[in-house]
């Protein structure tokens, strides 16, 4: 969306200044907005962020049970506060006066709405509000742009890929946001604290010039620097969590997607540890494969020696069928000898990892 940053904006004074942080804004996007919900109203602060923290609280109630070690923790639910302070500096009488004004945009959303009642004012609506910081508080599934056909779809509706048609490549490059103040994250703003900075940056002497010539108007400043703290609780419109295994939100919060693969955690299995759960796996299948050729064996002598009770045989059979009892007696004990390696082989390298 096309934003309108101009330092000459409101006063198009004698200024040859370029302001480099307007072409970031304009042109890159790199703002942060705020929308007033009742009416829709949007107001944009280039990103001079100097905090920004997101923090996550699980509430657990500890339930003491005689005679247990620990107490049961029983889950409340998880609340989520952000904090967020960012600089407004002006770099001309015209900035400063418009940003001045965008402050104060800013202050009249922290206020209700009103509805007339038989002649008198009723609260009717509460001040909430969008905040949006780039990508990194927006909301995730409508303002990020990753789609996928139905056939990709896994149990949540988004963000999987089962077929392994994207490359990472792919999953990096889809992976944008835009300005659009509509797609910033719902929530109430619990305090906002505004510093005009007269004591170390000052301010700028309005000056009039009607009539050709510059004439400073009196009791009126316009503060260089103007520095703003929010503190922001959000309202998630979409319920945050698992149903069974599936995730409900897999790009939660900042909408990014990662390409699933063997590399994924969810196997259970560190990277550290995959070199030994391999081998593990190895083992146990020579353990397997050995157990089964000692079966064969067996069964084979077993065969040999039915046929050494049979009666009405010659000589010449009769040292045959010893040969191949010797044999098949040779080759059972080789396999169970190689078993017993085996099996000692893999209970020695489980009891390592």
């Amino acid at each position: 969306m096309a934003l309108e940053f101009d330092i000459r904006k409101y006063n198009p004074e004698d200024n040859t200044l370029l302001d480099g942080s307007d072409a970031l804004a304009n042109q890159r996007d790199q703002v942060i907005s705020f929308q007033n919900i009742r009416n829709k109203e949007s107001i944009f602060f280039k990103a001079f962020i100097t905090a920004f923290s997101d923090t996550y609280s699980p509430n657990f109630n500890a339930v003491e049970v005689f005679g247990r070690t620990d107490p049961i923790q029983q889950y409340k639910g998880t609340s989520r506060s952000i904090t967020l302070a960012f600089k407004v500096p002006a770099a001309s009488e015209s900035e400063a006066f418009e940003n001045l004004g965008r402050a104060g945009k800013l202050i009249q959303m922290l206020y209700p709405s009103y509805a007339s009642v038989s002649n008198a004012l009723t609260l009717s609506e509460a001040p909430l509000v969008r905040l949006k910081v780039m990508n990194l508080l927006s909301k995730v599934e409508t303002d990020l742009a990753y789609t996928l056909g139905p056939s990709e779809r896994g149990v949540s509706g988004v963000g999987r890929d089962i077929h392994g048609r994207r490359s990472y490549e792919q999953f990096y490059s889809d992976y944008k946001s835009t300005a659009a103040p509509n797609q910033g994250i719902l929530g109430a703003i619990t305090s906002c604290t505004v510093n005009h900075g007269l004591e170390s940056e000052g301010a700028f002497s309005k000056i009039d010039e009607a009539g050709g010539q510059p004439t400073a108007v009196h009791n009126t400043i316009l503060p260089k620097l103007i520095e703003i703290n929010v503190s922001f609780t959000p309202i998630h419109e979409e319920t945050i969590g698992f149903e069974g295994e599936a995730n409900n939100t897999p790009s939660f919060p900042y909408g990014v997607f990662l390409k699933p693969g063997e590399d994924r955690v969810s196997q259970g299995v560190p990277p550290s540890e995959r070199g030994k759960q391999k081998t593990l796996e190895e083992t146990r299948q020579a353990k397997d494969s050995a157990q089964q050729r000692e079966d064969l064996a067996k069964a084979k002598l077993q065969k040999t020696q039915s046929k050494m009770n049979r009666m009405h045989i010659t000589k010449k059979q009769q040292k045959r069928r010893n040969e191949a009892r010797l044999e098949a007696q040779q080759n059972y004990d080789t396999a169970k000898e190689r078993t017993i390696d085996a099996k000692i082989e893999y209970i020695l390298f489980s009891d390592i990892t």
